[in-house]
């Protein structure tokens, strides 16, 4: 057996130590420019049992080129990126990997933002004051195929998000 950085090679397969097969891990790349939010990010996705770190990008663009080579599971995607805002670079992922799952963290909680974030492909949508573990929870949730809404924007304005526009 090999250890390597939270791993162990078995027999060919690259195991958590946790005894999680890597594959049957949820990989999660992180679109987000602002440094110290991206790298904690990364680092709480990367000790978390369960969860396998793939890349991080600072710009839109970056990750529209390079997150399809990687194929991850799960990204979180901020808005206000440089080079190309992250509802373009959602509605572009979507384009050419309709089955990965990306939940937008952003501070933005306008309807405005919501909306356009959810018709260009977004599967759900946290505020990034929202606490680390539950942004796991809603990573894992995203995975299982539901569509997590931070609770507050859920219920803008004490009201269902979705009554807003009816």
């Amino acid at each position: 057996t090999h250890v390597r950085a939270g791993y162990e090679i078995q027999r060919g397969s690259l195991i958590l130590r946790s005894g999680v097969k890597e594959s049957m891990a949820i990989k999660v790349s992180i679109v987000e420019d602002d440094d110290w939010i991206r790298e904690n990010l990364a680092t709480q996705i990367s000790r978390t049992e369960g969860f396998v770190f793939g890349c991080a990008y600072r710009n839109g663009e970056d990750a529209v080129t390079q997150i399809p080579r990687e194929s991850p599971d799960v990204i979180l995607m901020d808005i206000n990126l440089p080079k190309m805002n992250g509802i373009e670079c959602v509605r572009k992922i979507k384009a050419v990997l309709p089955g990965v799952q990306i939940l937008m963290l952003t501070v933005y909680e306008d309807s405005e933002k919501i909306f356009k974030s959810l018709l260009a492909g977004a599967n759900g949508y946290l505020l990034k004051r929202t606490p680390q573990n539950e942004i796991l929870e809603a990573i894992a949730e995203v995975h299982r195929g539901n569509s997590p809404m931070s609770g507050h924007i859920a219920r803008k304005d004490g009201k269902p998000w979705a009554a807003q526009f009816g």
